[in-house]
């Protein structure tokens, strides 16, 4: 893969809830987008940490009358995860998104194929945006990883 845009950056919880989004340049000539991106650690398995924030979840999002059924099963809900997710717009507008879970994926773009939950089509010349959503970091620091590249002959098609 020809890289086109390499991005590495360091997440705390106080960065839930945001977006951060690059912007690059695509030139002409370029038949397939591949796009790699990886975020680590995925868990917070420390359960005394754990539990005071399930605690907390559960007397904020359960309803008051159940919270006495759930608290003392905390630990179901453990391990906690942290969740990075990626759209993709090019000069038209959007092209798709992969909001999953898994915290290693690799996502091809092109004219004959994509990866579920993008659009194939021509990989146009100009400015493109990925935009990596933190929905949530529970682990005092996630760091991520985002590498963008002209892709090779199309065949391979991931969503990892």
């Amino acid at each position: 893969m020809k890289e086109l845009l390499t991005v590495e950056g360091a997440l705390s919880p106080l960065s839930s809830k945001t977006h951060i989004t690059y912007q690059l340049y695509i030139p002409e000539g370029i038949d397939i987008l591949e796009i790699d991106f990886a975020y680590d650690p995925k868990t917070m398995d420390d359960k005394e940490t754990s539990k005071p924030l399930i605690e907390e979840a559960i007397r904020k999002y359960v309803d008051p009358a159940l919270q006495e059924i759930y608290l003392p099963q905390w630990e179901k809900f453990h391990p906690l995860q942290n969740l990075l997710t990626l759209s993709v717009d090019d000069p038209d507008g959007f092209r798709g998104s992969a909001h999953r879970h898994p915290n290693h994926q690799r996502h091809v773009l092109s004219p004959q194929t994509a990866s579920p939950g993008f659009f194939a089509g021509k990989v146009s010349e100009g400015v493109w945006k990925v935009t990596i959503s933190v929905h949530c970091v529970v682990t005092p620091e996630c760091r991520y990883r985002l590498r963008i590249g002209e892709g090779g002959t199309g065949h391979e098609m991931a969503s990892v």
